[in-house]
């Protein structure tokens, strides 16, 4: 009884610390007044505001004042429609807006408008919510007090309020520790603990079901997704990321080099706001120099480029006030849609050209292979990257130096890397067998809006395919799974695919995305995700007792493979050392092991007949 008496009161005098308040050394001056928000705000009906716009943006509202928002929008005008698309863990609905001038309410009027379809979502991370409210405010901007009225002569809108629900409900003043304001929020993992922005290839989560199901039936043009970001203190308040590289097939990419970026850099300058590229400043040498991250599929924005898409990542600055967050992601997405608007069929055509460049590519031994993975390149360019001063100062808590930000600009002279070396890539067959035991795998492809069908008769013959080697299962499980690393090696073997198996084109508009799935060497392919790895298991040999005279005679009858077993020592002195490992090497040279163990069961298909 003490024991639990003591564990309450020091519980209690925990939760009775007030939260850590931090702050930006540096507000940008336009922040202050933040003309465009306080229009919006200025312009709004009362019943219309949300809590964010009503508390100086020091608190943030349940989500059913969204869902009030969006019900009222609704009522007052005709351009506004609001859908339920999905059901999360905890049982709460999901809703997303429509706007269209022309009521084009489903996907398939809207595809008859020929207009622009530009999707914003928020909250998917639910700590990170400036977004949430910017948002609504955008679509009251365009359906209500009209000062944007005008976008919706030129493209639809989809408007996702909170994706990540029950994290965004699970509210309290220590959830955001790095963030200054509001005064307490939801948590960045969902009700199953899963990061939703980790989730968009391999889909676990009832959440991501919903939004592939809402993405894919809609196709968007164009993909805003907000975040906050957290890390070192620094003049900028906004930064963003694109695939703009080899993770972004022409002509989408040059759309977004040449048209997209420049302008919406020159337009957020002119507002007084401070962008920059997503990254961060790195010792090189005796230099500090700027590197870009290189994202995968896994997440929003390299998913919607492996669809042809263009998205724009958002990352607000977690130090500067709530208020200065709230602005800048208003004024980028407000200039996002502008940027596109000033031409929205150039987006429209890229973006469909896209797609054609992709598939024909399907099947053609001469095209050239597709980026899978690559990494960060050592070609850079000028930049002049706007950080802040430190000092180092003792801490009694650490016993050592800490650094400390100062209100003083940092204006380095250094260079940016903003280019992909690419680390994996693969030429794209004209399809895919998937063997009917593997059903899971047509399931997932199917969640992506994948075109499939099934095999009417077996078929045996020399098929593309990998055999793997070197596997290794992570120490620790990443998002509820334990992925795994491995060598793969492409092989030409007969195989038998039974009847009923799935075959997958690769002449749709999906190539890209299939390939992210399917290619071992990609790194969100399924296979590394943990969804085959019955692949690596097979028959477990026989002991020592009778796998040792095996290995002896094939030593005495194969002098080549007993030059390789030796090579083999003298290479690689831990499995010289393990005797278990030198006697499966034999074993694995032998006829007694399974002819398809380590084998990658999914073919690659250059010549297909029904």
């Amino acid at each position: 009884m003490f024991r639990s008496l003591l564990f309450f009161s020091v519980a209690g005098l925990c939760l009775a610390q007030d939260p850590i308040a931090p702050h930006s050394a540096i507000e940008p001056p336009a922040a202050r007044a933040a003309a465009s928000l306080a229009a919006s705000t200025k312009a709004s009906p009362p019943d219309l505001l949300t809590t964010g716009e009503k508390t100086e943006w020091n608190e943030t509202a349940p989500y059913a004042e969204a869902r009030e928002i969006a019900r009222r929008l609704e009522r007052v005008s005709r351009a506004v429609k609001t859908i339920d698309f999905g059901v999360t863990p905890e049982g709460r609905t999901m809703i997303a807006l429509i706007l269209s001038k022309d009521r084009a309410f489903t996907p398939a009027a809207a595809a008859r408008t020929n207009k622009a379809i530009i999707m914003i979502q928020s909250g998917i991370h639910a700590g990170e919510i400036e977004g949430k409210d910017t948002a609504l405010m955008l679509a009251r901007d365009m359906a209500v007090t009209k000062r944007y009225a005008a976008w919706l002569d030129r493209a639809i809108f989809l408007i996702i309020p909170v994706f990540n629900v029950d994290g965004h409900e699970n509210v309290s003043p220590y959830h955001r520790p790095s963030q200054n304001g509001p005064n307490a929020t939801g948590l960045r993992a969902t009700a199953q603990k899963l990061n939703l922005n980790r989730d968009y290839v391999k889909a676990d989560t009832p959440e991501m079901r919903a939004w592939l199901r809402l993405f894919n039936q809609w196709m968007p043009d164009f993909l805003i997704d907000n975040h906050v970001t957290d890390g070192s203190d620094m003049q900028y308040d906004v930064t963003w990321d694109m695939a703009r590289n080899q993770d972004l097939a022409e002509p989408a990419r040059a759309w977004v080099q040449e048209r997209f970026v420049p302008e919406l850099d020159k337009r957020m300058a002119a507002d007084g706001h401070l962008v920059a590229p997503y990254g961060a400043l790195r010792s090189a040498g005796a230099k500090r120099e700027f590197f870009m991250e290189v994202f995968s599929p896994r997440y929003s924005h390299l998913y919607a480029a492996a669809q042809n898409r263009p998205s724009l990542l958002v990352e607000t600055h977690s130090l500067k006030t709530a208020k200065t967050r709230a602005w800048a992601n208003y004024d980028i997405m407000r200039h996002s849609i502008e940027t596109i608007l000033l031409d929205a069929e150039a987006l429209r055509r890229a973006v469909r050209a896209a797609d054609a460049e992709m598939m024909a590519r399907a099947g053609d031994r001469a095209a050239a292979p597709v980026y899978l993975d690559g990494k960060v390149s050592d070609a850079a360019r000028p930049v002049l990257y706007r950080a802040l001063k430190t000092a180092r100062l003792p801490s009694e808590v650490t016993g050592a130096a800490v650094t400390k930000y100062l209100p003083e600009p940092d204006n380095l002279e250094t260079v940016i890397h903003d280019r992909i070396q690419t680390t994996a890539e693969a030429q794209m067959p004209l399809g895919y067998l998937i063997p009917a035991a593997w059903k899971e795998i047509a399931d997932r492809l199917a969640l992506h809006g994948v075109e499939m069908e099934r095999t009417a008769k077996p078929v045996e013959r020399e098929f593309e395919t990998y055999r793997f080697s070197g596997v290794k299962f992570a120490a620790s499980a990443f998002e509820g799974r334990v992925m795994l690393s491995f060598d793969a090696r492409p092989v030409n073997e007969k195989m038998a695919i039974p009847a009923g198996s799935w075959w997958v084109p690769m002449k749709q508009r999906r190539a890209r995305l299939i390939l992210a799935m399917l290619e071992p060497q990609a790194p969100d392919s399924l296979i590394r995700w943990g969804f085959m790895n019955s692949v690596f298991g097979g028959d477990e040999g026989v002991g020592e007792y009778l796998s040792e005279p095996i290995a002896r005679r094939m030593m005495a009858e194969s002098p080549e493979l007993r030059k390789q077993f030796e090579e083999k020592l003298a290479a690689d002195p831990k499995f010289a050392a393990d005797a278990r490992a030198r006697l499966q090497w034999w074993y694995q040279q032998s006829k007694y092991e399974p002819g398809d163990a380590g084998r990658y069961p999914i073919v690659r298909v250059w010549e297909y007949r029904r």
